[in-house]
Formats: C-alpha cells, sequence, structure tokens
C-alpha cells in the first residue's frame, strides 16, 4: 500500500490541557448515552464533530452535518485545533489489560491510498450496512474532515515496522490521554523525512486486511469518486484516508468475542432446541443456583475455550427462564453433516461463528442471513458476564457465549477469499478519535 505522510491537526495544548476528556471512541460505539456523556465531559469533546445531535427541526440547510461543519470550523478559527508544520507519520502506541496481563499495541497513523477490494491490496473481512456508511458520508462531506481511523493489519514477520516505531518512541508522546476504560494511548509525531520514506518502502508492496473500520474505509472510496466525477473539492489526495497500520504478528493484538442474544423467535423451545442439537453436537447441560451461576458461567467458558484450541468448536447456550447452561461442541466428523453455503471455503466451514450460524441459528431456528443483516432476532453483547445479566433482565429467550476469533483464523478466511460472518470480531481496544486528523483540501 502506498501511504503518504500528512500535516495533522491536533487540539492546541494552550487551549486543552487535559486530552482525556476530549477524546472520544469511534462512532460506532455511541449506544445507551455514551454521547450525552461525552458531550458533558468538555465542551471541545470530539463527539460533538463526529455525531452531532439529530433534531426535530432539522433541514436540508441547518442539520447534524451542517452544525458540525460550522462547529468545526469555530474551533479552527479560534484555534481550538492547530495544524502541524510538517508533513509527519505518527506512531500510535495503546497500553491496557486484559486478564491480568498488561499489553502494548504498537501502531503508526498515517494517509493510506484508498482502492478497490477487487484490486486485492486491502482485504475486508466483514460484510457492511448502507445505513451508517451513508451517515458518515453526509458528515464527510459537510466537514471534510478525516477524524476516524480504519485500522488496518499488516503482515511482518520480522518486526522491521516495529523496531522502526521503537527507535522514535524512547521520549515523552506529544499526546497522552486515558480513555473511558483508562487506557493509556500516546501518540509521537515524527517528521524526519529518512525515517518516514523508510517506513513506506516497508509498506508499499505490503497487502493490507481491515481490521476494524470497514464503513470508514468504504466511505473514503465513495467520497474519493465523488471528487473525481464532480470536482468539487480541489484536493490531490482526495482518495487517501487517515489509518492505523498494525502489525499482525503483534503481542498487543487482542480480539474479544461478541456474543449473541436471540429474541422474538416464535414458538421457541429450549428443550426442543437442546434435543434438536444433539444430531450434530455433543450437549452437556448444566443447571444452576443464583449463587453458582458466573463461577458456572466461567467454568464451562474456560472449557469452550480449551475445545477450540484443540481445533474443534464449541460455545456456550444459556437459557434464562430454564436457568440452565449448556455447552455446546461440534462432534468429531460431523462438520460435513453441515448445509453449508456453496460459496464458503474450509476456512471459513471451521470458524465457530459459522459453525453456530449456518448449522444452529439458520438450519434449527430459521435465522438466516437475512434476519442477521437486519438483526430482526439478534442482539450483540461484548462480555459474556454482561450477555447472561441481560438475558436475565431482558425478554431473551437464550444468549449464547463465543470463543474469540483467533487472528490466525481471521487472516486465513480473508487470504482464501471469504469474509467473515457479520459480527464475528472484536478487536480491542479501540482507537480513539481526537488525537491527530486530516481534512480534505488543507494541505
Amino acid at each position: 500500500m502506498k501511504i503518504l505522510p500528512f500535516r495533522g491537526y491536533r487540539y492546541n495544548p494552550e487551549i486543552v490541557r487535559d486530552l482525556d476528556d476530549v477524546i472520544s471512541p469511534p462512532y460506532d460505539q455511541f449506544k445507551e448515552g455514551l454521547d450525552d456523556l461525552l458531550f458533558a465531559r468538555h465542551p471541545y469533546n470530539m463527539a460533538h464533530l463526529i455525531v452531532n445531535k439529530e433534531s426535530p427541526a432539522d433541514t436540508e440547510t441547518d442539520n447534524r452535518y451542517t452544525r458540525s461543519r460550522e462547529l468545526l470550523q469555530r474551533w479552527l478559527a479560534q484555534r481550538v485545533f492547530v495544524q502541524d508544520p510538517q508533513p509527519s507519520l505518527y506512531p500510535y502506541f495503546q497500553t491496557y489489560e486484559t486478564e491480568g496481563l498488561q499489553k502494548t499495541r504498537k501502531a503508526f497513523v498515517a494517509l493510506g491510498e484508498v482502492s478497490d477490494y477487487a484490486e486485492k491490496v486491502v482485504l475486508p473481512h466483514e460484510r457492511t450496512l448502507s445505513k451508517p456508511k451513508q451517515d458518515r458520508l453526509k458528515l464527510l462531506r459537510s466537514t471534510l474532515a478525516d477524524t476516524g481511523l480504519v485500522f488496518m493489519l499488516y503482515s511482518d514477520p520480522a518486526g522491521e515496522i516495529e523496531t522502526l516505531l521503537n527507535r522514535v518512541t524512547g521520549s515523552p508522546p506529544d499526546m497522552r490521554a486515558l480513555d473511558l476504560n483508562g487506557e493509556k494511548n500516546e501518540l509521537w509525531r515524527v517528521s524526519d523525512p529518512a525515517w518516514t520514506e523508510q517506513i513506506a518502502r516497508l509498506m508499499a508492496d505490503r497487502q493490507l486486511i481491515i481490521a476494524d473500520g470497514h464503513h470508514r474505509y468504504e466511505v473514503a472510496r465513495a467520497f474519493g469518486e465523488d471528487v473525481v466525477e464532480t470536482r468539487q473539492v480541489g484536493w490531490e489526495l482526495c482518495r487517501y484516508k487517515l489509518m492505523s497500520f498494525v502489525r499482525m504478528e503483534s503481542e498487543g493484538i487482542t480480539i474479544f468475542p461478541i456474543h449473541r442474544l436471540l429474541h422474538s423467535l416464535q414458538g421457541f423451545d429450549p428443550a426442543a432446541l437442546l434435543r434438536r442439537m444433539n444430531e450434530h453436537f455433543v450437549v452437556e447441560e448444566y443447571p444452576i443456583a443464583a449463587a453458582d451461576k458466573f463461577t458456572t458461567l466461567d467454568f464451562l467458558m474456560q472449557a469452550s475455550k480449551r475445545q477450540q484450541r484443540a481445533g474443534g468448536n464449541a460455545f456456550v447456550f444459556y437459557f434464562p427462564h430454564l436457568q440452565r447452561f449448556a455447552l455446546i461442541k461440534l462432534r468429531e466428523g460431523m462438520a460435513d453433516g453441515i448445509d453449508w453455503p456453496a460459496d464458503k471455503g474450509l476456512a471459513w466451514r471451521r470458524l465457530d461463528v459459522s459453525v453456530l450460524h449456518v448449522g444452529i441459528l439458520e438450519r434449527l431456528l430459521g435465522i438466516g442471513e437475512a434476519q442477521l443483516a437486519e438483526q430482526t432476532h439478534l442482539e450483540y453483547v461484548s462480555h459474556h458476564g454482561d450477555a447472561v445479566r441481560l438475558a436475565d433482565a431482558k425478554p431473551c429467550q437464550c444468549a449464547v457465549l463465543m470463543n474469540a476469533t483467533p487472528i490466525e483464523q481471521v487472516k486465513e478466511v480473508v487470504e482464501a477469499g471469504d469474509v467473515l460472518p457479520q459480527k464475528s470480531t472484536h478487536f480491542h481496544p479501540k482507537m480513539m478519535e481526537g488525537l491527530v486528523f486530516a481534512r480534505h483540501g488543507a494541505g
């Protein structure tokens, strides 16, 4: 991929001294009042730009997108944001804890050239929905501000690029902020042409996989096509997008599972479902007492993970009305008995989430591709404990608790030409907005 340094916009330290209060998760994380929390946190929080509030009085000329444009223009005039003097690359490190271990994910931020997926320079790993893309495209057209990072994975077994990152990050970072989870975000600015050109050379022939930010990437592609067709923006870099690049082999990568809550299924019978699953799966039922619920859950999640590590497929079902867990393991040799989509390869069929979607949700419950896309019967939750608590609190029929998809499986599926089923991965932590951004037509 062709990458370029750029003159980034960053918060002016003379006006914003505590970056903790102004950085924001990406727009797709705004759920259950997070926007209000961030709006109240600071008048200059990035959330005001990226998710400006809708109003019943919105018109074609006064709406959430035009208000974001006017707000950005006002902040630029007030020097809330200032532009760096030289084109730079920006090493971006995130330090966090998971399962009692501290990890640092090492990335760098640059402008990356956007191309069609058919060119095989950039490979997607999941499908996108049209509604979020239209929303983001309207915002980009209005503000011309490229604020959200696309999280890209590159393969570098020898670690040459991370070695170069380590050489320039020994000094204190230019930007440091804790996100809402207390995780550390650090950004350095490097304008040395010899260093930036060396990074660009090492990246030139690499194939990239989108880990997170498919909607942002596809919006950037649509925007670039608009500019070329209409010539409305005189910026030769209209086909470039703000991206953050992470080494695929890095120990700093963490993928969380995404769990499922099932609801509103007509005639749902948990006992009948357990019986029918016996055809292809080993079903181990665990009645529970309230005091032991989460101890049992942790035990079963570990058992499910061991099954995956041994090369099998497994997940845990929770039935709130029965107060019962079930460990579900695909029987050895039974994968061939599942009616797989003809266009899916072997690597795709080996995924836990593929086995769940095709072997149980579609075959036994009638939840096919259309229902998954429309999310008519499913909700998604990031933590298994939260999934069980929500299943108890909501009118849910069951929860399905998943293993994380290993990065090796992501790579195998994508390189085989497939995309993973919806909601297969949650790369943690999310990359924050507000550390640095670019503007179309700004030079």
